[in-house]
């Protein structure tokens, strides 16, 4: 009989309500030094406890491969961030945390800070633990120091929650935030654009299966259980489950970073895309008419109508690429587009061809009276000369 979510975290020693908590004698053996291996980092603010792990070049995370080439260019180019600060991967920190809480407010704190570094042997996945709420200073002035030596953080939602929420807590600790003269690359708000007509959630644990093909193991604990487990290891003492925690924490790091690999190729080379990827097609091409790559969109757009589309996206397509032929003054081009829209019953593709007959009609009926004009003048000209 497969084993219920309730019946693991049970064997782990959580315990699922609040009731009934008390600190049991032989749940004191479990800290997090015996649960998981790592090192106590001793600063003059105290201490903390950090792991590490290291990934060789050659690891694979779902479909990505860490070692393969990566040109950041088209990236860097939709994420409005300077050149000199993401020229390479070395110069970008991963960052992801888990905090008692999502309302935010001065009660809420980020206890474990996830961090994923690229390096010329491979990737370094750094956590920070703190083991009790009093280690805060101690866990942010290392995050400081390990911060301070990157250019770029990218995050996942991070705009919104992660850098807001540690900026927040050095504020409260009299600290200086180390974030101030970064840049910052969010991929949250590339993937809804990519995969919004494709895929009905855009978190990243389903980016992680649809996108990357990534499957958890049986360690992972999901992210809406993570506050109360912490106040349950801060009650009880006992940091088993909390490997579970770290664990949820570090795919997250290692989903970040190969999510940002997976969408610069996209970005720089949506031509390899299949044609059964139509809907990637049209939303890499709807991101380079906003940047400003017209020629390439064009080509996309193109592509993603002949691979086949759902019907509702098949006209938003038209329109769009009609749109942009209008502003080419490319009338011919236009029309055409929203003749293929009218075929559907398109409402607006017709609305659009109505006004363009008319515009034609008027401009037709206004070059003609003009002729008239001119050549009733020059009839009588010649007549009193």
């Amino acid at each position: 009989m497969t084993e219920s979510l309730s019946d693991r975290l049970k064997s782990l020693g959580v315990q699922l309500g609040a009731q009934n908590l008390k600190l049991r004698p032989e749940q004191t053996r479990f800290p997090i030094e015996v649960v998981v291996e790592g090192v106590e980092i001793d600063t003059p603010l105290g201490a903390v406890y950090q792991i590490t792990q290291d990934f060789d070049i050659h690891y694979q995370h779902g479909l990505v491969h860490f070692d393969s080439p990566l040109n950041l260019e088209t990236l860097r180019e939709w994420g409005k961030t300077p050149s000199e600060k993401t020229s390479s991967v070395d110069q970008l920190l991963f960052l992801d945390t888990e905090t008692t809480g999502l309302a935010g407010g001065a009660g809420s704190f980020a206890f474990l800070v996830g961090l994923g570094i690229w390096n010329a042997q491979g990737f370094r996945l750094v956590q920070l633990f703190m083991r009790h709420p009093a280690e805060e200073p101690a866990m942010l002035a290392v995050l400081a120091r390990i911060v301070n030596s990157f250019q770029t953080v990218v995050t996942f939602n991070g705009k919104s929650f992660d850098i807001p929420l540690l900026n927040s807590r050095h504020l409260i600790n009299s600290m200086p935030t180390p974030f101030t003269d970064m840049a910052h690359l969010d991929l949250l708000p590339l993937a809804r654009k990519l995969w919004r007509n494709r895929l009905p959630s855009r978190a990243l644990g389903d980016l992680e299966r649809d996108i990357l093909r990534v499957s958890r193991s049986g360690e992972e604990i999901p992210g809406w259980m993570v506050p109360q487990m912490y106040v349950e290891y801060l009650q009880t003492g006992d940091a088993r489950p909390m490997k579970g925690v770290l664990y949820h924490n570090a795919m997250d790091i290692l989903s970040l970073a190969a999510l940002l690999h997976y969408d610069a190729h996209l970005l720089d080379n949506p031509q390899e895309l299949q044609p059964e990827q139509g809907l990637d097609l049209v939303a890499v091409a709807r991101i380079y008419e906003e940047m400003g790559n017209i020629e390439k969109s064009v080509n996309l757009y193109e592509a993603g109508l002949d691979a086949g589309l759902p019907r509702p996206i098949f006209i938003q397509t038209l329109h769009r690429y009609a749109a942009i032929y209008r502003k080419q003054g490319k009338w011919p081009q236009a029309v055409a587009l929203w003749e293929r829209a009218a075929q559907f019953q398109d409402l607006p593709a017709a609305i659009e061809l109505a006004s363009e007959r008319r515009y034609w009609k008027e401009e037709l009926v206004h070059r003609q009276n003009r002729l008239r004009k001119k050549t009733q003048a020059e009839k009588a000209g010649h007549v009193s000369g």
